[in-house]
């Protein structure tokens, strides 16, 4: 299996495993193609999402795990079931309602007639995309990437789906996306970042900001920023009534404070944003029901857009060629993060090492994007083996950045790397108390313990290991060396 598969064809006839029937492609991605397809055990019609990166593992493939098995939600595509196919177990799916309809960006494109036309739909929808997002947060869980295409719209029901960005606070294993979630859409302080390691409040406020994207793109048909770098700089954008004067104060009032660029200053949680969109909505129908027709005009650009623009196309050189000629011109941070992540998502994170050493200053002076440079530099450090560097780096990262699980698992790694086995195992333990079940822990305290010749221990982290990674053949492997040495 390559690592990104450009195309997925079915077998003759379109069967996947034991386990589907394909009927129909609904859609082919950037991140992965969505069939709709009947189940072969009671014929029952899912959606099923089928990554590109299928030489990832399975934890970075997983989108919306916290979701499966929970209770359903009318305004959430509910996620039954994920992992590789049986029999052959090659190909990684997602299995999830399947919700015939269109997306919200698709009625949108159809212009300023019939759907946007009336304030009492356009709040009918956005309300139940609150409703959604406010039941992940119950979770949990940030969405991380609303948007219009994240949005099915059937008649006047709404659910949000795509959970590729989702984040649970204290996961420190979840997949992000390449930009975090799409640029447009994203908090400033999150913009271009990878969102591991942030606070609870962070990532909900980070979701807030990108409701208020949305409901200025519904009210005003264009967006308050153009660009990563007008997002990153939170350059001054036209107020909602600037644009649209059938926009009432209230709901442009909603719309402020969710773009506030400061968290702090956006609305608390989304209950509060429901009650204010509430008298809003109502505030509007008195004041002007319909909507009044937007002037169109063409966004602007700049090089964070040829930037993104080559990423989406997997074209990772030029898109690093065109961020560093940006930073070597203006020494713009967002540049150097953007060269250096095109350089290690390109395979080449020797060149973006060398980056790193050549302006240690960009990610040892405070900033809103040291931690993500930092993460960065010591994904760099730890490939290339540079053990010591990676060392000194975490326990700095430690010291000034917040205490994280991601940093401590990595912490961990390099201690084992080291053969200090007992203080590993003492993160590590710490870890699977504080967040049972992680598999990237569970695994580690497996190899922990079997070197710390703590074959007891080894033999019950293997069997909570197993419950969470039933097809890893890595399982069955120790499971037959532990038994052959009398542990079961």
């Amino acid at each position: 299996m390559t690592q990104r598969n450009r195309f997925f064809i079915p077998r003759e006839d379109k069967r996947l495993g034991d386990r589907y029937q394909l009927l129909e492609q609904l859609g082919d991605g950037s991140y992965g193609w969505v069939w709709r397809a009947e189940k072969l055990e009671n014929r029952e019609i899912v959606a099923l999402k089928i990554p590109k990166e299928q030489g990832a593992s399975n934890d970075d493939l997983a989108e919306g795990s916290a979701l499966v098995n929970k209770t359903r939600h009318p305004n959430v595509v509910s996620v039954f079931w994920m992992g590789r196919v049986p029999p052959e177990r090659e190909w990684y799916a997602i299995e999830m309602e399947y919700f015939p309809s269109r997306t919200l960006s698709q009625l949108l494109d159809n212009g300023d007639r019939g759907f946007v036309a009336s304030y009492a739909r356009i709040l009918g929808i956005y309300e139940q995309v609150l409703a959604g997002v406010g039941y992940l947060h119950e979770l949990g869980m940030s969405h991380g990437d609303i948007k219009p295409q994240n949005v099915l719209v059937q008649g006047d029901r709404a659910k949000i789906t795509d959970f590729g960005c989702s984040v649970l606070p204290e996961d420190m294993y979840t997949r992000t996306r390449e930009n975090g979630g799409t640029i447009l859409y994203s908090a400033p302080e999150v913009v271009g970042s990878t969102r591991r390691g942030r606070g609870r409040s962070d990532i909900f406020s980070a979701d807030i900001y990108s409701l208020g994207v949305l409901l200025y793109h519904l009210v005003t048909s264009r967006l308050p920023h153009d660009t990563l770098s007008q997002v990153a700089r939170h350059s001054p954008f036209a107020r909602p009534r600037e644009i649209n004067r059938s926009v009432c104060p209230s709901l442009e009032d909603v719309i402020l404070r969710c773009l506030a660029a400061s968290p702090e200053d956006r609305w608390t949680s989304i209950a509060e944003l429901v009650t204010a969109t509430q008298r809003a909505r109502q505030a509007q129908l008195d004041y002007v029901p319909e909507r009044s027709v937007s002037v169109k005009r063409e966004p602007t650009a700049d090089w964070s857009s040829d930037v993104i623009g080559f990423i989406d196309k997997s074209d990772y050189a030029r898109a690093e060629s065109v961020a560093r000629a940006q930073f070597e011109l203006t020494g713009d941070q967002h540049a150097f993060l953007m060269m250096v992540s095109a350089a290690v998502r390109d395979g080449r994170v020797f060149d973006a090492k060398r980056d790193f050493d050549a302006h240690p200053d960009l990610w040892s002076q405070p900033s809103t994007l040291r931690r993500d440079l930092r993460e960065l530099a010591l994904k760099c450090f730890l490939e290339t083996r540079d053990i010591d560097r990676s060392r000194d780096l975490i326990e700095t990262m430690l010291a000034e950045d917040d205490e994280t699980p991601n940093i401590l698992l990595k912490k961990a790694s390099v201690l084992g790397l080291q053969a200090q086995y007992q203080e590993a195992s003492e993160i590590l333990l710490r870890l699977n108390r504080d967040f049972p079940g992680r598999p990237a822990v569970l695994r580690r305290l497996v190899v922990v313990f079997e070197q710390l010749r703590d074959l007891g221990k080894a033999s019950a982290f293997l069997k909570a290991y197993g419950r969470v990674n039933v097809e890893d053949a890595w399982v069955k492997e120790k499971r037959e060396k532990f038994s052959a040495l009398g542990f079961r």
